[in-house]
């Protein structure tokens, strides 16, 4: 190691001249001549990702229902079908009851209402289904 003897007495270090004098003014009008940029952003910009992620939500909700609305079978035509599906045309037939077609037309005939078919037209169908004359005759 070297011996403290070998060492200069002398700072080797110097300060410039005037340096403590002049550094307050240059770091004063370093910080005054900076002038900050100020950035506006448009709301847009702002909102972007947010307003992306909400059309996307809305566009997923609307075409999810009409998909739903196109390739679902609608219920109540379904429901129809089967209960129509389920009835006979003979249960129809054999559920007619005489008697009470026999009193709907009483009633018909007391309330004075016309069902828009005249006598003649009623002899001519019952013609056509081989009736005899007189016992249309005898009825009307």
């Amino acid at each position: 190691m070297k011996k403290l003897a070998d060492i200069p007495d002398k700072n080797p270090f110097k300060v410039p001249d005037n340096y403590f004098e002049d550094v307050n003014r240059k770091i004063i009008s370093a910080a005054m001549s900076t002038e900050k940029e100020v950035k506006t952003v448009s709301l847009y910009s702002r909102f972007r990702t947010t307003l992306l992620i909400a059309a996307s939500v809305a566009a997923f909700i609307l075409i999810s229902y009409s998909l739903v609305k196109i390739l679902a079978p609608d219920k109540k035509i379904s429901q129809v079908s089967e209960v129509l599906n389920e009835i006979s045309p003979d249960s129809i037939i054999n559920d007619i009851d005489i008697s009470s077609l026999e009193e709907n037309a009483a009633s018909l005939e007391m309330s004075g209402e016309s069902s828009g078919v005249s006598k003649k037209d009623i002899i001519d169908y019952l013609m056509l289904d081989n009736i005899e004359v007189t016992d249309i005759y005898a009825q009307l």
